[in-house]
């Protein structure tokens, strides 16, 4: 078995009707393609849901006699005996899986040599079972698909047939009342737009709905795929989001290409995957911590071996074009998809020093087939004479969205966010509670302040704590609160503070390799004050778009906040527009995606042999294939 695509939908959507039609026209083509319904049969779990299914009749017997219930009502009953026994939900779920584990691993086994299987239905199936009888919610569903994503192939296409529930009553005589096909619609529809779903009328002919099916699996086949990597923390960080954005532009730049996220913990950053479309896989493993002392040695030492075998695994089923690693620390990964002759673009984000340095510069050159450096800091970091590193790319992080793609005027302030005093102009720093981000130089710099400049006006610090360094944070949070600097917190409002905030300091005592809270102010019209080191350099390159000074010198910094906050002419007026314009010129789409989408053309064009499968049988116009 080479490739799946699945076909999902409420009952009487039509689904194995269109799928029976499509695998008729791929076999005329030359493919060797089958129908499998690959929903989830009872065979371990039998007699569990025997047991359940008497007692629940039981139940409803006992408390409405002489009355039906509606499917609403029934669902409710459900989810309240789940939530009374927890232990004995989560025994039930992992039992459902392991049953669906086993006879899905049968059925595709018994097709293994089949070009392409059509399944009728799929894991998304068995995971909306389990959510409308455990009670979870739509986010819920999908959060939990996402940590199963891995164990399963990833299907080269997914599909989501519509209809409205009430053409699938007048189609189906035993679906037990339109609510049942309601609930599960909305299941349904918000899975197909966090897992990229196309989605297809259900009351079109069949033959014309198959026709469009086969041009999708046609266009699906010659599209290269990129399995993106990255082993993220709690705390969400630049390059989790940077991530977002890019595989989300990937997918949609030219003829895009086939993207999946690979990601080590559930964080919000999965969820902001699920909203772009992009399907997304957790599973635990390693990511080497160098700052954990023996500790992390140890686990890298004990663990090492066991991610690279498990991305073995995943990268000799998936056979992905391309393997797109998101930071220094995925090395593991990276290494994983050489030993299976995968190309790997290895994307570097930290200025390693001492010993580290040394140690990838040596490491990436032969583990990457390319390096893309997020500045040329970063990139002039990792060169040396007998390094080929300094020969890499450099391309720079897509700026934010929100912030790219704002329209209104940038040179007076815009509205204050809620938890933000209305005080004088606003200064904010925005970062996570580290000593390397500096927070506490902004603070020694603000305690150097005149009264009335201090007193005038509104500082505030926005980032979360970081495990780990919570001595450091109380500091922080101690001295903010002693000078009147107002903590808010991690916050998911950071663009329109930003947009608020008539200056917005940088402060990091480390050089930074491409610090996105820079990018972000610029592209705000704030002004920008910043560490003169690293990627900042490329981003304020001349006076009128922002200002620089020394890593550490707090005085400067508050000579520089005092000359912005007492000045007549407002700090937008006199740096924003500059600001904004450079940032465009470093950080826009057009660029961007320009630069990483050569990248892939070059490098799947090589792996084309790795990647291709039967199915490239399948020729001709896809225009023309219906």
């Amino acid at each position: 078995m080479r490739q799946v695509m699945t076909i999902v939908g409420t009952d009487g959507s039509g689904k194995t009707t269109v799928a029976t039609e499509l695998v008729s026209r791929l076999r005329a083509q030359g493919v060797d393609a089958t129908r499998e319904w690959l929903g989830a049969e009872s065979y371990l779990m039998a007699p569990v849901r025997l047991g359940l299914r008497l007692f629940w009749q039981r139940r409803s017997r006992e408390s409405q006699p002489e009355q039906g219930s509606d499917y609403r009502d029934e669902v409710s009953g459900k989810n309240a005996l789940a939530a009374r026994h927890g232990w004995a939900s989560k025994i039930y779920v992992r039992l459902v899986m392991a049953d669906y584990w086993l006879q899905l691993r049968v059925k595709l086994h018994r097709n293994r040599r089949r070009d392409l299987v059509v399944a009728d239905r799929y894991l998304f199936d068995v995971v909306v079972n389990l959510a409308l009888a455990l009670g979870w919610s739509v986010a819920q569903a999908i959060q939990y698909t996402q940590t199963q994503l891995w164990r399963f192939p990833m299907p080269i296409l997914g599909v989501l047939v519509r209809v409205s529930p009430e053409v699938s009553m007048s189609r189906k005589d035993d679906i037990p009342d339109i609510e049942y096909v309601r609930l599960r619609a909305s299941y349904y529809e918000a899975i197909a737009l966090a897992f990229g779903f196309s989605v297809i009328d259900g009351t079109r002919p069949v033959g014309e709905s198959a026709a469009i099916l086969q041009r999708m699996v046609e266009r699906q086949l010659r599209t290269p795929s990129v399995h993106y990597v990255h082993s993220n923390n709690e705390d969400v960080g630049g390059a989790d989001l940077v991530l977002v954005s890019m595989a989300e532009h990937m997918r949609k730049w030219g003829d895009g290409c086939r993207a999946m996220v690979h990601l080590r913990l559930p964080t919000r950053a999965a969820l902001a995957h699920a909203d772009a479309g992009t399907p997304v896989a957790i599973s635990s493993f390693v990511r080497p911590q160098v700052s954990s002392g023996l500790v992390g040695v140890a686990r890298l030492i004990l663990g090492g071996p066991v991610t690279v075998a498990h991305f073995w695994r995943i990268f000799g089923r998936e056979r992905p074009s391309i393997v797109h690693v998101n930071d220094l620390y995925d090395f593991l990964p990276a290494v994983a998809a050489r030993l299976r002759g995968i190309p790997v673009v290895f994307h570097i984000r930290m200025i390693k020093t001492g010993r580290m340095r040394r140690v990838f510069a040596y490491l990436l050159p032969r583990v990457a087939t390319t390096v893309i450096s997020v500045s040329h800091a970063v990139r002039q970091a990792y060169s040396s004479a007998k390094s080929p590193v300094g020969g890499s790319l450099v391309v720079h992080d897509l700026g934010n969205p929100r912030l790219v793609d704002h329209t209104e005027s940038i040179a007076e302030p815009g509205p204050r966010p809620a938890g933000i005093p209305a005080e004088g102009r606003l200064v904010a720093m925005v970062g996570r509670l580290e000593p390397w981000k500096g927070q506490h130089v902004l603070l020694q710099a603000i305690e150097l302040l005149p009264a009335a400049v201090r007193n005038g006006n509104t500082f505030v610090v926005v980032g979360g704590r970081v495990p780990g360094k919570e001595k450091y944070a109380e500091r922080v949070e101690g001295e903010a609160q002693r000078l009147g600097v107002h903590y808010v917190g991690a916050r998911t409002d950071v663009p329109d503070i930003l947009l608020a905030a008539d200056v917005s300091i940088h402060c990091s005592v480390e050089p930074d390799p491409f610090p996105g809270v820079v990018i972000e102010s610029l592209l705000a019209g704030a002004a920008t004050v910043a560490v003169g080191a690293g990627g900042v350099l490329e981003m304020i390159d001349r006076p009128e778009v922002g200002l620089l000074y020394e890593p550490g010198d707090f005085v400067a910094l508050a000579g520089i906040i005092e000359a912005l906050l007492t000045s007549p002419v407002c700090p937008r007026e006199r740096y924003g527009a500059a600001g904004r314009r450079r940032a465009q010129e470093l950080v826009s789409a057009s660029v961007v995606d320009g630069q990483l989408g050569s990248v892939y053309e070059s490098l799947a064009t090589g792996s084309s042999q790795h990647s291709r499968s039967g199915l490239s049988r399948v020729s001709g116009n896809p225009e023309e294939a219906a």
